[in-house]
């Protein structure tokens, strides 16, 4: 039986993904309330790029929907897991 990851795992592999798109982030700590344009920098490029790996890596990511959103790592784990809990209440601090 296949389990699905942890929304705490989810996050750890999107954090390694906004990394991969943009590595002057190097060793910043990465908090599901950072904005992907205010706190860490992405560019509209940036974003398609990781638009892209998470839809390979992680699951479905609707790119339209998170423009007129947020604009968060938080909207991007919602969007993707579905979960109810959200990535802060599962990252220790």
């Amino acid at each position: 039986m296949h389990m699905s990851p942890s929304v705490s795992e989810q996050f750890a592999q999107l954090t390694a993904l906004i990394k991969e798109v943009k590595p002057g982030l190097g060793d910043t700590a990465i908090r599901p309330e950072d904005s992907l344009v205010e706190h860490l920098g992405l560019d509209s490029l940036d974003i398609l790029q990781l638009s892209r790996k998470v839809n390979r890596q992680i699951g479905t990511f609707d790119l339209d929907a998170f423009n007129a959103g947020a604009r968060t790592v938080q909207s991007i784990l919602d969007q993707t897991s579905g979960a109810t809990e959200s990535a802060a209440s599962a990252v220790s601090t």
